[in-house]
């Protein structure tokens, strides 16, 4: 289990520094994906179940690591973002993402490009 939970830590790294490469190489295309997310049952689903996984997977291995409460409350905050977004109405967090989609501007996406591939090296490191 505690492979698999740092497999998953792993996972989730490498996931958010493709996603920072994207935003900050393509930035269109990254808004355009961002305003399809729930925009089925299915999509949303998939995606909250997926960071319902990763959010366990850190609340798990929290302790093994410095800092082990703030791997522990990022955890649970994704954890229970995950649920909160599961309940909601599909119709509101669909309109949530288009509305982020159309808001943010290209200049803007590459900029915070950066925290996420940072969040993902530390969790790619952390698994090390």
């Amino acid at each position: 289990m505690e492979t698999t939970a740092l497999l998953v830590v792993a996972a989730t790294g490498i996931w958010l520094v493709v996603t920072a490469v994207l935003m900050a190489v393509r930035p269109l295309r990254f808004l355009q994906l961002l305003s399809l997310t729930a925009s089925s049952r299915r999509i949303n689903n998939v995606e909250q179940g997926l960071r319902l996984l990763a959010g366990l997977a850190l609340v798990s291995r929290a302790g093994d690591w410095e800092l082990p409460g703030l791997f522990e409350l990022g955890g649970w905050f994704v954890f229970t973002s995950s649920v909160i977004l599961l309940v909601l109405p599909l119709r509101w967090h669909a309109a949530y993402a288009i509305w982020w989609s159309l808001k943010l501007k290209p200049w803007a996406v590459r900029a915070i490009a950066p925290i996420s591939g940072a969040f993902g090296i530390g969790l790619v490191y952390a698994a090390l």
